[in-house]
């Protein structure tokens, strides 16, 4: 049952008034009260409605933008690209990490409802159990934009394509005669992650390429993973000749692993990313990969959350039409750099006829 200021005030035999008083620090109430109210809301377990205070609270100028974890290079570039684009419209931005944490990030919005901000931006952990909380926020019209695409979720979204995007990945490295192509990705199971796994299987099921589940590595989370993964593959006989690699940061890895094992990209294996960071173009070779549109990403979201907040709630009598919620799918597409080359003829003939291992 959810503890309201009544309870507390039935609790301390005081009035309804003092409390809300007392939990907002109002100077009017003695510090022997204060303390007496705070105890008792801890104790009771009381948590404010911060909810209802952000949506009747004054407009700020000011928007949140909770992401999932700023030590990624991805989501740090995307947060600049939030603050820089929200700053044309005037508004302030505050930034704050859920470091992957499902309770972090409901404490965030918390945070950010209890500062009055006008709007959210979310890169959701995903976690079953804040989707109440999404839908809440859409069913009240509080506008709140996700970067995830969910299914189920009724939120303004914007995402991008990461299974068209897997696809021409894929693409790629089999129009240079590549044939074992290696994945290697994180252990959460977003829908970043499963919809670019799914383009990687579905790939090689419509061309008529075995699925070899010792070619699909993803057991953790570290951002050495791919490293530790070439290390392992590439000493034994059926190794691949490319990979398609979950993120830019795995793939910087993949490339530490090969240069000790004394190889060479792309001679000894083709190397696709994806994200496009600013310092795919300065690894060695330069990476080839699938650029996620952070630029258009963060202001196709941002305007869609201005128009959210701009809207007026448009009511018929008494109540208040539905909002349609909106969509906004953004199409990746590939950079070619020096990391992905043809199949070398020696390759070529340990393939076979080209449709087996």
């Amino acid at each position: 049952m959810t503890v309201t200021i009544k309870d507390i005030a039935r609790a301390l035999d005081i009035s309804p008034a003092t409390v809300s008083r007392a939990l907002k620090n109002d100077s009017r109430i003695t510090v022997d009260v204060r303390e007496r109210v705070t105890s008792m809301a801890r104790k009771l377990g009381y948590r404010p409605n911060l909810l209802a205070r952000g949506l009747v609270s004054s407009r700020t100028h000011a928007i949140g933008y909770i992401v999932d974890n700023l030590s990624w290079s991805f989501f740090s570039e995307l947060a600049e690209r939030v603050q820089i684009t929200a700053e044309e419209f005037a508004y302030s931005t505050y930034i704050y990490s859920s470091l992957k944490s499902p309770q972090k990030e409901r404490e965030g919005i918390d945070g950010f409802l209890s500062r009055g901000v006008d709007g959210l931006l979310v890169s959701a952990t995903e976690s079953p159990e804040n989707m109440r909380v999404y839908r809440q926020l859409s069913q009240a019209n509080f506008p709140i934009v996700l970067f995830n695409d969910l299914p189920g979720v009724e939120v303004d979204s914007v995402v991008t394509d990461n299974y068209e995007g897997a696809n021409r990945a894929m693409r790629h490295l089999y129009e240079h005669g590549h044939r074992k192509i290696m994945f290697i990705g994180p252990k959460e199971n977003t829908t970043f992650k499963t919809q670019r796994l799914a383009g990687y299987r579905d790939f090689l099921g419509r061309n008529g390429l075995p699925i070899r589940e010792d070619l699909v590595h993803c057991e953790e989370d570290d951002p050495m993973y791919g490293y530790r993964v070439v290390k392992a593959v590439m000493g034994a006989p059926k190794k691949p000749t490319a990979v398609f690699v979950h993120n830019d940061t795995l793939a910087m890895g993949v490339y530490r692993a090969v240069h000790e094992m004394g190889l060479r990209i792309p001679d000894d294996l083709s190397v696709v990313g994806y994200d496009n960071l600013d310092s795919c173009q300065f690894m060695y070779p330069p990476l080839t990969t699938i650029e996620f549109p952070i630029r258009h990403l963060a202001r196709a979201g941002v305007e869609l959350l201005m128009k959210r907040m701009s809207e007026k709630k448009v009511k018929s009598s008494e109540q208040e039409i539905p909002r349609i919620h909106q969509k906004i799918s953004l199409t990746p597409r590939l950079i070619i750099r020096q990391s992905t080359g043809p199949l070398r003829i020696t390759d070529n003939l340990n393939l076979g006829a080209g449709k087996g291992e």
